[in-house]
């Protein structure tokens, strides 16, 4: 018997973050399967934003088959990051034979030419829009060394088809079954949830410069999400004092129960530049809350209302669209509601997802 053949065979998924934003929620769900399924996985958490995370410690303690390792790249910028976790695969590869590696944050791709020549197979899952990947000739390069490569949204799959000159594979978001919230009683507009990590192609200065405009707006805009930036963070915080914004809006950080922020809100915004898939929309037609969001080509697969699309740079259309969902009937607001939460059950099913990442990892 070869050494290499009595090597432990396990996967391997490199995370910037355990908890982050829509893209860590959705491989936290692979890696949960993984475990009942009883496979092997090693998931390295890199640390690109931040390094205190106590689900990681909850989930690392109670997981006997997912193993997790935690880098500290972000102390030092994007290369160490990429050598730490060159370090970590050499390192382990004594004991185990890495069957296959799967990533999906965009400078993981520089980690392919290394992994392939290593003989450990390498799947990519795109999670941002393609458009952003495919701009860095490099990352373009290293993507024709993957064994697979998969979007997650109809968009992105045909423009890394055409840049790629390859077939890409389709494994959409999938949500897990959740209670629909009870509906809100009137139309009236006063709690607008922006749940998206604070980060410039986020665009959450549209929301602020609508404030601004609209004094006479009498709601009040919620961010939620981590601080990714934070130099655009301070940027956002100085309009806000500027312009004597503090009543109007709140900035909740990271929140560990989204349900209860989506209960609260009358409206989910959601201004990008880029998305991929957007988990904020799928989860708020999960819960039966409306959603309004930036008119970009991502965002039509599931918000195919144009009334509900706006110009992520114009505060104007953004008031359309809240003007709309505000003069909606009770009647024509319920129709919508579950007509949105019938298109994430049919089309986003958290089990199909799964059952597709599971094919692709475990196939020879």
């Amino acid at each position: 018997m070869t050494v290499r053949k009595m090597r432990e065979k396990r996967m391997l998924l490199f995370m910037p973050e355990y908890v982050m934003g829509g893209a860590e929620t959705q491989f936290r769900y692979l890696i949960q399967y993984v475990e009942r399924m009883g496979l092997k996985m090693d998931v390295v958490i890199e640390h690109c934003f931040h390094n205190y995370d106590p689900l990681l410690k909850q989930d690392a303690a109670r997981m006997k088959h997912v193993r997790f390792y935690e880098l500290c790249g972000y102390r030092n910028g994007q290369q160490d990051i990429v050598d730490d976790a060159v370090r970590h695969i050499l390192v382990h590869m004594i004991k185990i034979n890495y069957t296959v590696c799967l990533i999906y944050y965009v400078q993981d791709i520089a980690l392919v030419p290394v992994l392939r020549s290593l003989g450990i197979r390498v799947v990519y899952s795109e999670r941002v829009d393609a458009a952003n990947i495919t701009e860095n000739l490099y990352w373009k390069k290293c993507l024709r060394y993957c064994e697979g490569v998969f979007a997650n949204s109809m968009h992105a799959q045909k423009v890394l088809e055409c840049v790629l000159g390859r077939k890409v594979g389709l494994i959409r978001n999938g949500k897990p079954f959740v209670e629909q919230l009870a509906k809100k009683a009137g139309r009236e507009i006063r709690r607008c949830l922006i749940p998206a990590r604070i980060v410039p192609h986020k665009n959450q200065m549209l929301t602020l410069q609508y404030l601004r405009k609209y004094p006479d707006f009498t709601g009040k805009f919620i961010f939620a999400g981590i601080v990714e930036d934070k130099e655009y963070q301070r940027k956002l915080l100085r309009f806000v004092s500027r312009f004597h914004l503090e009543e109007r809006v709140e900035f909740l950080g990271y929140v560990e129960d989204m349900r209860v922020e989506y209960e609260k809100a009358d409206l989910i915004i959601l201004p990008s530049f880029s998305e991929g898939t957007p988990n904020v929309v799928l989860e708020a037609y999960a819960y039966g809350r409306p959603v309004i969001v930036s008119d970009i080509k991502a965002e039509r697969e599931v918000v195919r209302d144009a009334c509900l699309r706006f110009k992520p740079g114009i505060p104007d259309e953004m008031n359309k669209c809240i003007e709309y969902i505000g003069g909606l009937s009770d009647e024509a607001y319920s129709r919508m509601m579950e007509k949105n939460r019938e298109f994430v059950l049919k089309n986003y099913n958290m089990d199909k997802m799964v059952r597709q990442f599971y094919k692709v990892l475990t196939e020879k």
